[in-house]
């Protein structure tokens, strides 16, 4: 991890609930900072190598999302327009202007949310195998009205271990994904508390209009997935580029979900390329 990262997280209030942000690097002109996001029942450890690579040039910030990490879990519901708005503040209190926003799993919905709410705030949009423009026929099938249930009910810790476990990469050595799992995906799993877990993914499944969100997002965009079809949180992506004609797509090599750790080489040259050429292009075409 650079230097230049502040290990604690920094804890400002808002309404009385404390919510977390890592940050590190310079901020440098003409390099839009990066806003990295964190998916459902996870953390900004998802992001450790693309902090740590970024953060040398140039200025990073990780939330950690309301009711997730280091931030206060209060009893309410949990839903993407409150994530949104939650984030947009604590980017104003950064002085964070013009951020590329890139958001992990759910966070990909996040930070979409994020940017068509307050279209003036990101320079840029990256989503990371995120769960968006899902057929509502598959929102509301009885297999996710199970899982559902499952979230809710008694069995919640094994259910949520578990669902983490099965959509982590199957192509690498056994114990470098058991690594994987203990030190970055189970510690933040198993932090959220049941409450958090159940209502942020229920509102989401069963309220937010995913593809409204998408029909109004008019700034570059890019979308990285994997290339496990079985697990990828992609599979409808062509779903995506008809609403956004102007969006990006790339695909990260024998990886699972959580690729940002699994292949951070291929998921930091993907930001690279974005960046340095996508931002321009994908803007004189929208």
């Amino acid at each position: 991890m650079t230097n230049n990262l502040r290990l604690e997280p920094v804890l400002l209030t808002r309404d009385g609930v404390r919510l977390a942000h890592f940050e590190g690097g310079p901020s440098v002109p003409d390099s839009p900072p990066l806003l990295f996001i964190n998916g459902w029942t996870g953390d900004h450890r998802i992001f450790t190598p693309q902090i740590a690579h970024f953060a040398e040039r140039r200025r990073v910030v990780a939330t950690n999302l309301r009711g997730h990490g280091a931030s206060d879990a209060p009893q309410q519901e949990y839903t993407l327009p409150g994530f949104a708005d939650d984030i947009a503040w604590q980017c104003s209190q950064l002085g964070l202007q013009k951020p590329v926003v890139i958001g992990h799993s759910l966070g990909g919905a996040i930070a979409l949310e994020l940017c068509v709410r307050y279209p003036e705030l990101a320079f840029g949009l990256m989503m990371i195998d995120s769960p968006v423009t899902a057929p509502p026929a598959l929102r509301k099938s009885p297999e996710i009205q199970q899982w559902l249930n499952s979230i809710s009910g008694p069995d919640y810790p094994t259910v949520s271990r578990a669902g983490a476990w099965d959509i982590a990469c199957d192509f690498d050595d056994p114990a470098r994904r058991k690594a994987i799992y203990d030190e970055y995906i189970l510690p933040p799993c198993e932090k959220t508390p049941q409450h958090v877990a159940f209502s942020t993914i229920s509102n989401f499944i069963q309220s937010y209009d995913q593809d409204t969100a998408a029909d109004a997002c008019k700034i570059p965009m890019a979308y990285i997935s994997t290339d496990v079809p079985s697990i990828s949180m992609g599979r409808f992506l062509d779903r995506l580029q008809e609403r956004c004609p102007h969006l990006v797509t790339a695909k990260t090599l024998l990886s699972g979900h959580f690729n940002t750790i699994e292949v951070a080489d291929q998921v930091n040259a993907m930001i690279e390329r974005f960046l340095a050429v996508g931002l321009r292009r994908t803007r004189s075409s929208i």
